[in-house]
C-alpha cells in the first residue's frame, strides 16, 4: 500500500509541476510564502484543527508543515467497574500530529476579468506524526458504591506499540481571491487518532475504543500569502 501512495503521489507531483510550469508568468511578484489555518469534522473524532506555514519556491508547487489537533465534543472518559471499585481514566478522546508534505495548485480553471479572483484545484500530501507516538493514560480507582471519597492519587499506565508516522493525501478547490486564498476539500489519512493509547491496558481492561483506524472528513481553510 505504501508504494502504491508513493508511486501515485510521484506521478500526481511530475504532472502538477509541469502545469505549473507552463502556467509561471510575471505578471506579480511571486509572494513565497503562506500562513494557513484549516478547520475539519472526521469520522473518527467529531472536530480538528491545523494551524500551518508554507513556502512556494515557485507559484504552483511548495511545501508546508503543520500542527494538527482533533477532538470529540464530549467528555473522553472511560470507567469500569473491577470488583467493588470503579476504575476512571482521563479524557483519551483526542490527537495532537506534527505533518510535513508537499503542496501542488493547478494553473487558475476560471478567472474574474480583473483577475483577481481565481479558482483552481490543489492538493497536500505527506506525512503526518503523532505527539507523542505513545502516551500515558491517567486513571483513579475509587469504591463503587454511594458516598464521598477522598480522590486517591493519580496513577499512569503507558501506551506501547504506537505508529510513528502516517500518510495523508487532502485535495481541495480553492479561490484566490488576492493574497487570500480559501479552499473546501477532502481529507484522507490511514491515521489512527487512537494510536498512542490504543494499547493501553489497566487493571486488566482495555479502554474499549473506536476500531476506526483512517480518517476521512471534510475541511474547510483559509490562508493568507505574504
Amino acid at each position: 500500500m505504501k508504494h502504491h501512495f508513493i508511486i501515485r503521489l510521484t506521478a500526481w507531483a511530475i504532472v502538477m509541476m509541469s502545469l505549473a510550469a507552463n502556467a509561471q508568468t510575471g505578471e506579480e511578484p511571486l509572494r513565497h510564502w503562506q500562513a494557513r489555518i484549516a478547520a475539519s469534522t472526521y469520522n473518527t473524532l467529531d472536530w480538528g484543527l491545523e494551524l500551518g506555514i508554507n513556502y512556494y519556491p515557485i507559484k504552483y508547487a511548495g511545501v508546508g508543515v503543520g500542527l494538527g489537533l482533533a477532538s470529540n465534543f464530549g467528555n473522553g472518559q472511560r470507567s469500569w467497574a473491577v470488583g467493588n471499585m470503579l476504575v476512571r481514566t482521563d479524557d483519551v478522546d483526542n490527537a495532537l500530529w506534527f505533518s510535513a508534505g508537499i503542496l501542488l495548485q493547478s494553473p487558475a480553471l476560471w478567472r474574474n476579468h480583473d483577475g483577481d479572483l481565481q479558482l483552481s484545484v490543489k492538493a497536500d500530501a505527506g506525512l503526518s506524526l503523532p505527539l507523542p507516538t505513545n502516551s500515558k493514560v491517567g486513571y483513579i480507582v475509587i469504591p463503587n458504591q454511594p458516598g464521598t471519597y477522598a480522590e486517591p492519587p493519580k496513577q499512569y499506565e503507558q501506551n506501547h506499540g504506537g505508529t510513528g508516522c502516517f500518510f495523508y493525501f487532502k485535495p481541495a478547490l480553492a479561490l484566490d481571491i488576492d493574497r487570500c486564498q480559501v479552499w473546501v476539500g477532502y481529507t484522507w489519512s490511514n491515521m489512527d487518532v487512537y494510536s498512542s493509547v490504543r494499547n493501553v491496558s489497566i487493571m486488566g481492561h482495555s479502554l474499549n475504543l473506536p476500531r476506526k483506524r483512517a480518517i476521512h472528513g471534510l475541511t474547510v481553510g483559509f490562508g493568507y500569502r505574504f
